[in-house]
This record gives C-alpha cells, structure tokens and sequence, in this order.
C-alpha cells in the first residue's frame, strides 16, 4: 500500500502519522519502520530501501518525509514507486508541497491520496477549547480566540504552545498568553498599519521595533503590509456587503476580515493604490539600492497619516 499525507495542517498530518505508526507497530514491531527524509537522502539509497524486504518481519513500514524538495526524487518517483513489493507499506509526507508539480499530480491520482488543510478560526477555538479541557485545564473561547490572534492559526504551533501554557498554570488566561506566546509577525502588522493610518507614530515605532526584535526584516514587513493592503482592498471592493459574505467570497478568515473592517472604510480606492505603489517602489528601491531600509521603511510608514 502506498499512501500520501499532504497539506498545510503539519498538526493532523503527525497525528495520522502517528495512528499509523503505532498500529503497524503492535502487529509488526518497531525494527520493521523506516524513516527517510527525502530531501537528502540518496536517490538509490531511497530506490533500494523501499524496495527491500526484511529478514525480521514479513512486512516493512517505510515513511518518506519531504520527497518534494529533492528534484532527482520528484522526476524519478514513479520508478521508484514501481518498485514497492506488496509485503512494504509506503507513507510519503508532503506538508509543503506544490500543487503545481507533476509530482504533487501524480501522487494524488496514484497513491492513498489524504490532505490536511488548516482549520479555520471558529474551527481553531472550538478545538482549543476542548483540547485544553482534556487536558484539564480551563480556557475562555474569547481567550482562545486572543491565543490565535497571537500566535496565528497554524495548530501545530498552537498544540505547542497550549503545552506550555497549561504547564506554567491550567488555567490559560490572557495575561499568561501575554507572559509566555511570542507573537507571530502577522499579528502585530495590523496594528502597524494601524498606528500608521491614525498618526501615532509613538505606537508606530514601538511596535516596528518589536518586529525588529523578533528578528523580522524589512522585506519581510514590505510582505506582510502588502497581504494586508490587499485584504483591504478586497473589503473596499465589496462596497457594503457584510465581513461574513466578504470572507465567504475571498475565502479569507472571518475573523481578519472583520478586524481590518474599520480601516478599510476610512479608505478609498485611490488611496488603496496610492499605499500600493509606495509599497513596490520602496521594494525595487531596496532590491537595487543601496539604502537603509528601516529608516526608507519607516519613513513611507510616518508619511502615511501626512
């Protein structure tokens, strides 16, 4: 049997893999289970491995991890598959792989083909809420709410820091959210687009140099301001239709479409284009310039209140 484990959820991606390792385990035992991690592995060690068979079990487990990132394992990887007794069992684990690849196009038609996508956020809360539960501990959905706000959607991390937080006290509030979950880039950039729409610099700053703290670069904020100018020019373009029918349409989280709601009515389209602009223009500048970028940075940031 060959399988495929792909997609963005690396969270339920593990606990299937995990299902699967343990119940082939208690039948064949451990010796029996390989793990190869596909982008450095040797073509022709992956070749030989999942084609031999074992002298301690009649059937062998063979994961391989990543294989998309090995460009010889991606051109090669119906051969190899071909060669695959029906004694070995074969799980690949592709989290980031392209759609676009033929790779990707020829596991989805010819292996055991599941993909894990992210949860949404309502999706998220109610997990949290019952994860922490049987942890036994207490979260507030409102506090489960504010934890992805923080730390972003991606449960792998959210099922890592959970730990953490129910480790240091089981009741998991705001203010040990605060103490203990590092924010993820994505969650300050809104507030440094909106500190720089109402003028305060002061806030501006402070939250710049958070980034900067957290290791974010320039380019890195050029990035994520542009993903949030484009949210508002989505919600600009909807005229009055509500967050819920704009997130439905867009396919873009509720919840990040109702909290760029306000900003996004203060704007018009010209403006939108305007910030645009400014934003791709500092980007060639950086790119073939030499300048210092967090003060060319900070400076369009200052400049957009003015």
């Amino acid at each position: 049997m060959i399988s495929t484990l792909a997609g963005p959820n690396e969270y339920l991606i593990n606990l299937e893999l995990k299902n699967r390792i343990s119940k082939f385990s208690e039948v064949h035992g451990n010796l029996a289970i390989e793990q190869i991690d596909g982008t450095e592995t040797d073509l022709q060690y992956i070749g030989d491995s999942v084609s031999n068979l074992s002298f301690l079990s009649p059937n062998r487990l063979i994961i391989l991890k990543r294989g998309s990132e090995n460009k010889q394992l991606q051109d090669s990887i119906e051969k190899i598959l071909d060669l695959v007794p029906d004694t070995n069992e074969i799980i690949i684990v592709e989290p980031n792989i392209d759609k676009r690849l033929s790779y990707y196009k020829y596991l989805k038609k010819s292996t055991d083909f599941k993909e894990f996508i992210n949860l949404d956020n309502n999706e998220l809360t109610n997990w949290i809420t019952k994860y922490v539960n049987e942890k036994d501990g207490k979260i507030s959905p409102s506090d489960a709410r504010y934890l992805i706000e923080i730390a972003g959607n991606n449960q792998l991390r959210l099922y890592n820091e959970l730990n953490k937080l129910i480790s240091y006290k089981s009741t998991i509030s705001k203010d040990s959210i605060n103490l203990l979950v590092e924010p993820m880039p994505q969650s300050t950039i809104f507030q440094l687009l909106e500190a720089a729409f109402v003028g305060d610099n002061k806030k501006l700053l402070k939250i710049y140099e958070d980034q900067k703290m957290q290791k974010v670069e320039p380019q890195q904020i050029i990035a994520l301001l542009t993903w949030q100018i484009h949210i508002l020019a989505l919600i600009n373009a909807a005229g009055t239709k509500s967050s819920n029918e704009i997130a439905s349409e867009t396919k873009v989280s509720p919840y990040v479409i109702s909290k760029s709601m306000n900003i996004a009515k203060k704007l018009s389209k010209n403006d939108i284009q305007k910030l645009t602009s400014s934003l791709l223009e500092l980007d060639i500048k950086l790119k073939n310039k030499t300048v210092d970028a967090d003060d060319a940075l900070l400076q369009l940031l200052f400049s957009i209140k003015s």
